[in-house]
């Protein structure tokens, strides 16, 4: 009776479970970019319809921002995408989160990581892409990434 209970339990989890974890396709600068579940992490490859290159994967692969508009690209030069990934490390306070730039040349490049403890939150200035927590405060971080020249910037 109880293992009937216990299965029965474990099922109706499993479901809330895997609704975190789903496969996404974005169509973003005339590439696809997809977001696959395999197993326990995921995957995200970028390209033309079934010619996917595999750029990034982790525990969990979230697109932060910059989808690539036309307004994005004028101001930091060329299509990127901001991404998070965590399970990377591990933290003693927040959670472990690593940060990249995926360009969406051919073929598609990955920049990074920045790796931090706090969640990060996406921008962009003239030239370049930006991710920031607190900036003024006492704990505050600030990243950049420059087309040609990778991430610059500091943690406080």
């Amino acid at each position: 009776m109880r293992a009937t209970l216990l299965a029965a339990g474990l099922a109706a989890l499993a479901p809330a479970a895997q609704a975190e974890m789903r496969d996404e396709t974005h169509i973003i600068s005339g590439k696809q970019v997809k977001i696959a579940v395999v197993g326990t992490i995921e995957i995200m490859t970028v390209g033309l319809d079934e010619e996917q290159i595999p750029v990034l994967s982790g525990a969990d692969v979230a697109i932060l921002g910059f989808p690539g508009d036309a307004d994005s690209v004028a101001l930091v030069g060329q299509p990127v995408l901001l991404v998070e990934v965590t399970g990377t490390h591990s933290c003693e306070t927040g959670d472990a989160r690593a940060y990249w730039a995926v360009t969406l040349d051919d073929p598609p490049m990955s920049d990074g990581p920045v790796t931090t403890c706090q969640a990060l939150t996406p921008g962009a200035a003239p030239g370049m892409a930006v991710l920031e927590a607190d900036p003024t405060g006492e704990a505050g971080e600030v990243w950049a990434w420059t087309p040609g020249k990778g991430w610059s910037g500091q943690a406080e």
